[in-house]
């Protein structure tokens, strides 16, 4: 048997702060992934020092389920009609192709009956279909894949499907889709409880498996773009105005957004009058003039860390749009400065 981390809920009365996190097990759910939340959550509250999550997991009966993995079997702590009144997050995790058997709708009456009590639902992968059949997902934005999405029309018609993110939250429905949905679901949520810093270190454990774990935790990331707010214009302008020094070619863009490099090119235009690569180079030059006007670093330091390539190409950059060189700028800025302190 798989033993999950749980507190006896009794206990956690004590702790004010404990949130119980459950997860909603069904036979033939992905273990590794499942695995994944587990750790990411036991090691938030091991960052955090206070105990801030207990973990424990309900199904649709005591008997064993044999998750996707052959060689686990594993059964749940609480059975769908007895589990504890303390519950703040349900999670309902991704899995083979729902077929709507007599246990899933079982999951489906108790995710009904449960969600207006708890704080937040969060699905990964093919567990949002478990959330619009019980209604859940009414006039909610969701992510989900192509498979995934055409299912949600016919249980839910008032869905709503965000084509271009892979996390989302819309209202206290959270979704997450992709090969390591569970993981970055885990992450979102552990942000949202205990910020930035702790979510970051998390995904530090985690390395390589997260697939955007450097574009969202790295060190080169002043601040996380909203994933939930805005349309994919605006988190991408979100994004570039605060890593100028990254690789913001289209392609590279695109992909963040999941669009195609015509498809983002058009929108990009029509809703900023911009082409990508002229506002990326205001972007840039405006962040390589602030750090003038600072005068803490040297012209070839800053070209690197605008992004503008080396100090050669910074300087024609800045005689194109200002009609002077960057040494130029700076003396005649400071100078301003000065006398209006004056």
């Amino acid at each position: 048997m798989l033993n999950f981390l749980y507190q006896d809920l009794q206990n956690l009365r004590l702790v004010r702060m404990t949130r119980v996190i459950m997860i909603v097990l069904r036979s033939n759910c992905g273990m590794l992934e499942i695995a994944s939340v587990v750790e990411s959550f036991r090691y938030a509250s091991e960052l955090s020092g206070n105990r801030s999550y207990a973990l424990t997991t309900c199904a649709a009966g005591y008997q064993t389920l044999q998750p996707d993995e052959q060689w686990i079997h594993l059964s749940a702590v609480h059975n769908l009609a007895n589990t504890p009144p303390e519950v703040d997050t349900l999670i309902v995790p991704d899995g083979s192709p729902v077929t709507l058997q007599d246990h899933d709708l079982r999951i489906i009456e108790f995710l009904t009956k449960s969600t207006p009590k708890v704080r937040r639902l969060a699905t990964f992968g093919n567990g949002v279909l478990f959330a619009a059949a019980a209604g859940m997902t009414r006039g909610h934005t969701v992510v989900a894949s192509g498979d995934v999405q055409q299912r949600l029309a016919t249980l839910c018609s008032q869905t709503i499907v965000e084509p271009h993110s892979d996390l989302h939250k819309s209202g206290k429905i959270w979704s997450a889709r992709g090969a390591t949905a569970g993981l970055a679901l885990a992450l979102a949520l552990i942000e949202e409880d205990l910020g930035r810093d702790i979510a970051k270190e998390v995904a530090r454990r985690f390395g390589s498996r997260l697939a955007d774990a450097d574009m969202r935790y790295g060190a080169s990331a002043r601040r996380l773009p909203s994933l939930d707010t805005g349309s994919p214009i605006e988190r991408l302008q979100e994004w570039v105005t605060a890593n100028p020094s990254a690789d913001l070619s289209v392609g590279k863009l695109a992909d963040m957004v999941a669009m195609s490099e015509k498809t983002l090119s058009r929108a990009f235009k029509q809703k900023t009058g911009q082409t990508i690569g002229e506002f990326v180079l205001s972007v840039r030059l405006r962040y390589a003039c602030e750090m003038l006007v600072a005068g803490e670093r040297k012209i070839k330091d800053i070209a690197r860390l605008a992004g503008l390539g080396s100090q050669t190409n910074m300087r024609q950059l800045f005689i194109n749009r200002y009609g002077r060189p960057p040494s130029q700028y700076r003396q005649t800025n400071v100078e301003r400065a000065m006398l209006e302190e004056i």
